[in-house]
């Protein structure tokens, strides 16, 4: 939790000091953007590395035989250590949405529909990336390319493409106002922000549920069907 902390500070000082990039922002200002360029986009990441525990680190470190002798039903079992993990993400970020808030001493107004994407972005996201472990050896690094390649990417489209992203989800949810200054189409390019979007939040929220719902599913699917042994090229 050590580095998440030290992220969660970083947004502290962003926050506080983001009127050197933009004089005129106001804290409501400083907090979604901050909101928008570090805790949206370090939610993915945080998702990507703490679902790889779920199976993926039982393999490599050859503990999935022990794992998988519990008197548990495997469907409960990934189910029950997915949840641990989308909780676990849902905390990193919220400490960091404090952090956010406390620096830019604004943003309260944003801060329940904040809560609420990242809530369903860590579910989207830590669902997904639990199913590509099942599929994948090293799907760490497919997760983070997913992260920082596609999430990066996609949002800055037109609204059509929007909907294949579940970061563009995650702000049509949080229906931020424009951050003012926000330094450039450089930190709009890297927050997402470049492709306009009118995408509707309840059915962004209703589109993140189901598709949780369905990558948890097939994961408990994949996970109950088929073998996992410990893997003899991870050393």
């Amino acid at each position: 939790m050590l580095p998440w902390l030290m992220l969660a500070f970083v947004a502290f000082l962003f926050a506080m000091f983001w009127g050197r990039f933009a004089s005129d922002a106001t804290p409501a200002d400083k907090y979604v953007n901050v909101i928008n360029l570090l805790i949206f986009r370090l939610l993915p990441l945080s998702a990507a590395i703490y679902s790889t525990m779920i199976v993926a680190q039982e393999i490599e470190q050859k503990t999935i035989v022990y794992l998988l002798t519990r008197p548990i039903p495997r469907w409960q079992l990934i189910i029950g250590r997915w949840a641990a993990t989308a909780t676990t993400v849902v905390i990193i970020s919220v400490i960091g949405m404090i952090a956010a808030q406390m620096g830019s001493r604004g943003g309260s107004a944003f801060f329940a529909r904040d809560l609420l994407a990242v809530a369903l972005g860590a579910a989207a996201y830590t669902s997904l990336f639990m199913f590509i472990t099942l599929l994948f050896n090293r799907a760490l690094i497919i997760c983070v390319l997913f992260a920082f390649g596609w999430e990066s990417s996609v949002p800055n489209l037109p609204t059509g493409l929007q909907g294949l992203s579940i970061l563009s989800h995650m702000q049509a949810i949080a229906k931020h106002p424009d951050g003012g200054e926000s330094g450039g189409q450089v930190l709009d390019l890297i927050a997402g922000l470049l492709g306009k979007t009118d995408m509707n939040p309840l059915t962004s929220g209703f589109g993140l549920v189901v598709f949780s719902v369905v990558m948890v599913g097939l994961s408990a699917y994949w996970f109950s069907t088929h073998e996992f042994i410990p893997r003899e090229d991870s050393e």
